[in-house]
């Protein structure tokens, strides 16, 4: 595939989240305190916002506590303070204070297109008092190319990172 080129799309404006947005931002469904976790060793990764590895903090059991839900895997995490934005492949738990970021297109490749634009969108949030909180992701808007019907060109988004 030879390499393609930024500027070889037309480019929209879209909301990141809301009624008019491209993903369903919800907050985790599990958001364990570390000093509640089973921190039993295992495969499933607990994502924290640390900008460092993924995300992942470390990999823990699936036997949590009942009321503590496993996120599903192929979604973004946004935490909320750090504004770390990373791609979680598999099922994951998560600590505090972690937005997830759905779309039924997204994959692996796409996603790191996506990821390197919400990063550029979040250096308007900082630690404390304007944070990524889901009110203000919901508003935020980004730039992304768009296909000839005027919506996200996630096909161009794929292609352009395997043209990597």
């Amino acid at each position: 595939m030879s390499k393609l080129r930024l500027t070889d799309v037309e480019w929209g404006v879209f909301f990141i989240g809301g009624n008019d947005g491209i993903f369903d931002i919800t907050s985790t469904g599990s958001g364990i305190d570390k000093n509640k976790l089973n921190d039993t060793e295992g495969r499933v990764p607990y994502i924290t916002r640390t900008d460092l590895q993924n995300g992942i903090n470390l990999f823990v059991t699936k036997n949590q506590l009942p009321k503590y839900k496993i996120d599903e895997g192929n979604v973004l995490t946004i935490g909320l303070d750090t504004q770390t934005i990373f791609y979680q492949k598999t099922a994951f738990y998560t600590g505090q204070n972690i937005q997830i970021l759905e779309f039924d297109k997204l994959n692996e490749h796409n996603a790191k297109f996506i990821i390197a634009l919400l990063k550029k969108q979040m250096t308007k949030f900082n630690w404390g008092g304007n944070g990524a909180t889901l009110t203000r992701l919901k508003k935020t808007k980004i730039m992304l190319p768009k296909n000839k019907q005027g919506n996200p060109d996630f096909v161009y988004m794929e292609n352009y990172i395997k043209s990597l």
